[in-house]
């Protein structure tokens, strides 16, 4: 957290230090919400990890080696969670976390502990996304594997596993305490911008440039509380060191904040396949950062916003993505593990290995899905549509969903990835068809994960089954058709 203050959070802050939560002393008693408005209560909680308590300083976001920082901070990561209150027809809660992507076991129980144990509100009311910055910790030991991406010993991956833990509860008696608030009433505002901050890594002709901004204001008196912000670009700028780092979006919303004095929330969107312009360095999260908060700035000095309205439906979905191996076929993980013993044969690089050796024990047992969970939700308001993503989706769905939601007439249209679990790329199929990093297959064999690709990082053995090269449109049993289906479900 910066040191200035904010008005929002003298009505009841958290703040976070090594771990352990404190409550700033609210001021003046907010008034009831109106029965047919909109009233919000926000916070936000400092989760960089400090040893002790967490037991792990592992870092997440880049392979193949070991990475773990030794107590430096660059800019704090934070968690902050806003909780909408639709008059009296329920709360909608909206948290984003700094840190790489939830595995999905992480995301399960959080929503577990927040939706069923806890009933603080209802699962298709609850969002979680990840800003993706690769200068945070790493959480869970599933997807991706830290024995695979970086050779963790087992003392380590207890370590990790503890972290997570911690950082589970964290978010938990976050939304606890920004649920049980007591809400000011507010209007929304949602407006776009636009920042050219990335460029297109997987050589497709589209770079999104958008910055959606929701300003969320006092209904007495019209002043600022929150403004919440996005855009579409990899947070890895200050590249692969020991620092913990929120990276440009964190910069971003230092800078907004500090200019507007409320607080200031970013959500990443379609990066999969979006890097930042200008290179790498500790000195380029500061100036990425500064141009992206230029662009919300401007908006919001524009103040050409479309009012936001109730009520709010919200809908929670997951899909389920084929492999292009059928791990149901005998005959076919059979020909997939021959594939993977020639990899043991030392020819590859120890990750390569290391995920052979994994996706084979699993082929054997039995215990890989045969198929590739993907939860996608949507919220529908008056004047605004979020879409929140599950996985590292790739630009190309936003190209796909803008035009969709414009034959449709939704209106304006707020893509949201990395949204609740993140456990691997979603190409559509112009990347599928290409092969390499994002498509997960190489070498001319699109019927195994390639090496050095996204799906060894993920631990995953197949890549996601794309249409045949050329077809159009996508083919029903293909992962662009199947997400783009269930996308135009929710968006009807």
């Amino acid at each position: 957290m910066t040191t200035i203050t904010r008005r929002a959070l003298l009505r009841g802050g958290l703040l976070a230090a090594t771990g352990v939560i404190t409550t700033r002393l609210a001021g003046t008693a907010a008034a009831e919400p109106h029965r047919d408005g909109f009233a919000v209560a926000y916070n936000d909680l400092v989760i960089t990890p400090h040893a002790p308590p967490w037991p792990s300083l592992w870092m997440g976001g880049y392979g193949w080696t070991k990475r773990g920082s030794r107590g430096a901070v660059a800019r704090d990561l934070h968690a902050h969670c806003l909780a909408l209150h639709d008059g009296d027809r329920g709360v909608r809660v909206l948290v984003r976390v700094d840190v790489v992507g939830i595995p999905r076991d992480v995301h399960q129980e959080i929503r577990r502990r927040v939706c069923d144990q806890e009933r603080l509100v209802a699962s298709p009311d609850f969002v979680i996304v990840a800003s993706h910055t690769h200068s945070g910790p790493f959480l869970g030991d599933t997807h991706p594997d830290p024995y695979v991406l970086m050779g963790l010993e087992p003392a380590d991956i207890d370590a990790v596993n503890g972290s997570t833990a911690l950082f589970i509860d964290l978010v938990v008696e976050l939304v606890r305490r920004t649920v049980q608030e007591q809400p000011i009433p507010a209007t929304l505002h949602y407006a776009e911008g636009s920042a050219e901050i990335g460029f297109n890594r997987a050589g497709l002709d589209h770079v999104i440039t958008d910055v959606p901004v929701l300003l969320v204001r006092d209904t007495d008196d019209g002043a600022p509380l929150a403004v919440l912000f996005g855009a579409t670009c990899h947070p890895v700028c200050r590249g692969r060191d020991d620092v913990f780092d929120s990276d440009f979006v964190g910069a971003a919303a230092e800078a907004v904040e500090r200019e507007l004095g409320v607080m200031a929330l970013f959500f990443q969107g379609t990066a999969g396949d979006h890097d930042p312009v200008g290179g790498q360095g500790p000195h380029r999260p500061a100036e990425l950062g500064q141009v992206l908060a230029d662009a919300v700035l401007d908006v919001v000095r524009r103040d050409q916003f479309t009012p936001v309205t109730g009520p709010v439906r919200g809908e929670l979905t997951e899909v389920q993505l084929p492999f292009s191996v059928d791990l149901g076929d005998p005959g076919a993980v059979a020909e997939l593990e021959r594939k993977y013993r020639s990899r043991l044969d030392g020819h590859l690089g120890q990750a390569e290995v290391r995920h052979a050796e994994v996706v084979l024990r699993r082929l054997g047992d039995g215990s890989f899905p045969r198929s590739f969970p993907m939860p996608l939700q949507c919220w529908k308001l008056g004047g605004l549509t979020v879409l929140a993503l599950a996985h590292e989706v790739l630009s190309s769905y936003h190209v796909l969903l803008k035009g969709l939601a414009g034959r449709l007439g939704t209106g304006p249209l707020w893509i949201m990835a990395y949204a609740n679990e993140t456990q691997g790329y979603v190409p559509a199929d112009e990347t599928s068809w290409r092969g390499g990093y994002e498509a997960g297959w190489g070498a001319g064999d699109p019927h195994i994960t390639g090496a050095g690709s996204n799906m060894v990082a993920y631990g995953w053995p197949a890549p996601l089954r794309g249409s045949p090269v050329g077809a159009h449109p996508a083919t029903p049993d293909s992962t662009e058709a199947i997400v783009l289906s269930a996308c135009e479900g929710l968006l009807r």
